[in-house]
C-alpha cells in the first residue's frame, strides 16, 4: 500500500465464484474450485478511481494448488456468463502469495489453514502455524 496523503496505491484480491466440477490439473480430481481475481488500484479517499494488472487464478479446493487463467475466461465469469473452463485452461503455477496477493511465483501453502503464504514466511501470516 503506497500513501500520499489522501491518495494511494494498493493490492487487491477477490473471490469472484465457486466452481463445482472442475477437473484439477494437479490432483486429477473432479472437485470444487475458487475463481479470484487480483489486481492493482488508484484510490483517492479510499474510492477507487482505475485499476491495472489484473489477474485470475483458480485454486482446487481438494489440493490447494493454484493456477492461473486467461483474462478473458476470468472476465466472463466475472460477467457470470456460462463459460466452461477445462483441464487445457489451467495453467500451473507455484503455489505461494506475495504480500497475500497471488503473483506467477507463488510457492508455499499453510498446512493448517490453507491459505497461500509467501516463501519468506516462518509462520502463517493468517493463523499464526509453522509453514512447512
Amino acid at each position: 500500500m503506497f500513501f500520499i496523503g489522501i491518495f494511494g496505491i494498493e493490492n487487491k484480491e477477490k473471490e469472484i465464484k465457486i466452481i463445482n466440477n472442475l477437473t484439477c490439473k494437479g490432483c486429477n480430481r473432479l472437485t470444487m474450485a475458487r475463481v479470484i481475481k487480483s489486481y492493482e488500484f488508484f484510490h483517492f479517499f479510499f474510492i477507487p478511481i482505475f485499476k491495472w494488472n489484473e489477474k485470475y487464478y483458480i485454486q482446487c479446493e481438494s489440493c490447494r494448488k493454484v493456477f492461473s487463467i486467461s483474462k478473458e475466461k476470468g472476465k466472463a465469469i466475472e460477467k457470470n456468463e456460462n463459460i466452461e473452463i477445462t483441464y487445457w485452461d489451467l495453467k500451473e503455477i507455484n503455489n505461494s502469495y506475495s504480500n497475500g496477493y497471488y503473483k506467477d511465483n507463488i510457492n508455499n501453502v499453510c498446512n493448517n489453514c490453507g491459505k497461500v503464504v509467501d516463501s519468506g514466511y516462518k509462520y502463517c501470516p493468517y493463523c499464526g502455524h509453522e509453514v512447512k
